[in-house]
């Protein structure tokens, strides 16, 4: 007999309280799964802390860790991945404060992710993920696609989509906290949880699969830590992180916590790419700049880093 499959999701909030009832709901409305949300609040003070434990007290689906002060949404995500108990789920997701999920999410997902061999019958996933319906406060919403043809090695230079998107095999969740439970590894330094989780799993040989099918409105308002990256403003943003030599910094923090824990077959590209980009000589750009095409999934970012780097402004 088929059961429901239990799966937990964990919701990092901080001066969310505008939008979190909202969000909750949306997850615990979720079809045709058992759902158990786990809460970390970094030290809100708009009422976000109070509001989210009148909550759990009248839903037994929905447990609070203690508050705490961390910093940004990725320390707080991180602070979720090591403290949140999640023995006997099926699986483990991520949720963001504000946004508002698709009924289905979960249950599409987790068919997803446990699909044998995968829907291409190359092997099991071992997370999920998807593209995400961006909307803002005038009604406009516009279709955020993270769903492009993966490359070999695509997470050392951009995350698999939002992390509310992310659904995770036990096992998968539980190597992911190794790493972050873990003092030596710079994992836990990364500034983006997502991209972090991603580039992990992915470097260590594991299946990842970029669902096609938005699963989550995702809200855009000024006071998103990283929103849908489209726009002016936001490419404006990257050049500006490309420039001052940031994007390259990531890369490189990116590339410090994966080599550890590279599979045979990624070992190789990632020790190349490791030492590559901490080079500058002409050289070496035009060597990295041909490998753009594995190092992003969209065709316009590929040509993007190409050239910046043989410009040597990347």
């Amino acid at each position: 007999m088929n059961r429901t499959p239990k799966i937990g999701v964990l919701l990092a909030t901080h001066n969310g309280v505008m939008f979190v009832e909202e969000q909750l709901r949306s997850v615990l409305d979720q079809i045709d799964v058992d759902v158990h949300v786990v809460i970390s609040d970094d030290n809100s003070t708009d009422g976000t802390y109070e509001l989210v434990q009148r909550l759990a007290a009248a839903d037994s689906r929905i447990t609070v860790l203690p508050q705490g002060t961390f910093g940004s949404a990725a320390a707080n995500f991180y602070r979720l991945v090591r403290d949140a108990n999640v023995q006997g789920f099926d699986a483990i997701g991520f949720c963001d404060q504000d946004d508002a999920w698709e009924p289905w999410k979960l249950e599409r997902h987790y068919a997803l992710l446990t699909s044998p061999g995968g829907v291409d019958g190359l092997g099991d996933y071992s997370a999920v993920s998807s593209n995400v319906a961006a909307f803002d406060e005038d009604g406009n919403s516009q279709l955020i696609v993270k769903n492009q043809l993966q490359r070999t090695a695509d997470y050392v230079f951009e995350s698999g989509g939002p992390g509310s998107t992310f659904l995770f095999r036990p096992e998968t969740f539980e190597f992911v906290r190794a790493q972050l439970l873990d003092p030596a590894s710079p994992a836990s330094r990364m500034p983006s949880h997502d991209w972090c989780m991603y580039a992990l799993v992915r470097a260590s040989g594991r299946r990842w699969f970029i669902d096609g099918e938005p699963s989550v409105q995702y809200r855009q308002h000024g006071d998103n830590v990283l929103g849908a990256n489209e726009g002016l403003e936001q490419h404006l943003a990257r050049l500006k992180a490309i420039a001052n030599g940031q994007h390259r910094r990531d890369v490189q923090s990116v590339l410090d916590a994966v080599v550890p824990v590279a599979s045979t077959a990624t070992a190789p590209q990632l020790a190349w790419l490791q030492d590559a980009t901490r080079r500058r000589g002409p050289l070496t750009r035009i060597r990295l700049a041909r490998q753009a095409n594995q190092l992003r999934r969209r065709r316009r970012d590929q040509l993007a880093l190409a050239a910046t780097v043989l410009l040597g402004i990347w």
